[in-house]
């Protein structure tokens, strides 16, 4: 069976963590990564997604076909919602308040509520290819949605029409899959993953998109985290693969985590020194020291 952990959710103001994957997996931290524990999950398939608007006790979590589970314990109890759809969700978000959000999945769907899941819409999207992941930078109305075959949507009406910016991506290469998309600031500076092992950032609200300069080979890119004060961060991805920048991506460099494994997921605390990472073959590692060294979490 697979044991991928597939996605890290951490608070900005404390040391609480969680992370889903496959067969149902919800785990949850509250020292930062370093141990974290088994929550009772109602689903047994895979899990793609995490989140909880204003870092409450009210958190969201997506998977397969359609779907959606919701807690307003902490994660203790979650009750599964419906979609009303049958496609693999693999996104989540709520920009401002745990009433309007937002999923994504196959086949272009995305679905939005204004009334903390009870109910969900589908919306008019330019596409029907596989969407990996979202992005609401500031609020509910400017929002960015990525995917495979070089897929870049935005909307600026909250959700209602999403146009395609993937003819705004330069040096595209045919194949191209972009994985996660991340607005440290605001919803103009921005940066994608993909496939393809490059980092491609924008300055203009996705007018143009660009491969950064990174100068030694990178397989697949899955996920990234950029910081929104000193635009440093990490990107995560195939065979253990774990990049740095300093400058907002000006300059990458590899680091090592100690592990070959896919890494799917990457997310740093406020401090910038705590993180965490999750991947296949349930790795999961936590860093204390802004990225130098990483050790195994555990898994109780």
């Amino acid at each position: 069976m697979p044991n991928r952990i597939n996605s890290l959710f951490a608070f900005e103001d404390t040391l609480i963590a969680y992370a889903v994957g496959d067969n149902g997996l919800i785990l949850m931290s509250t020292d930062g990564g370093l141990s974290w524990r088994r929550l009772d999950s109602p689903f047994t398939g895979n899990l793609y997604t995490v989140y909880f608007p204003n870092q409450g006790a009210i958190g969201y979590a997506c998977g397969d076909a359609g779907t959606i589970l919701k807690t307003q314990d902490e994660g203790r109890t979650w009750a599964l919602l419906k979609s009303g759809v049958e496609v693999d969700l693999r996104a989540v978000k709520f920009p401002v308040s745990p009433q309007v959000g937002f999923v994504a999945g196959d086949n272009g769907a995305i679905l939005r509520t204004a009334d903390s899941g009870s109910t969900w819409q589908r919306l008019n999207v330019a596409t029907d290819q596989k969407l990996m992941d979202m992005n609401f930078p500031s609020d509910e109305m400017t929002g960015y949605a990525v995917g495979v075959n070089a897929t870049v949507l935005k909307t600026t009406t909250g959700g209602t029409n999403w146009f395609s910016q993937s003819g705004n991506v330069q040096a595209l290469t045919a194949g191209t899959h972009f994985t996660a998309v991340h607005f440290p600031a605001g919803d103009t500076v921005g940066f994608m993953t993909a496939s393809s092992g490059e980092v491609f950032f924008t300055p203009s609200g996705g007018e143009l998109w660009r491969p950064q300069r990174i100068d030694f080979p990178v397989p697949a890119l899955f996920s990234l985290d950029i910081r929104h004060d000193t635009m440093g961060g990490f990107c995560v991805g195939a065979r253990g693969t774990l990049i740095q920048t300093r400058d907002g991506g000006q300059r990458w460099d590899p680091l090592n985590p100690g592990t070959q494994a896919d890494l799917f997921s990457i997310r740093f605390f406020t401090d910038g020194l705590r993180g965490i990472l999750a991947g296949d073959d349930l790795t999961l590692l936590c860093t204390l020291d802004g990225g130098n060294t990483w050790a195994p979490a555990v898994i109780g």
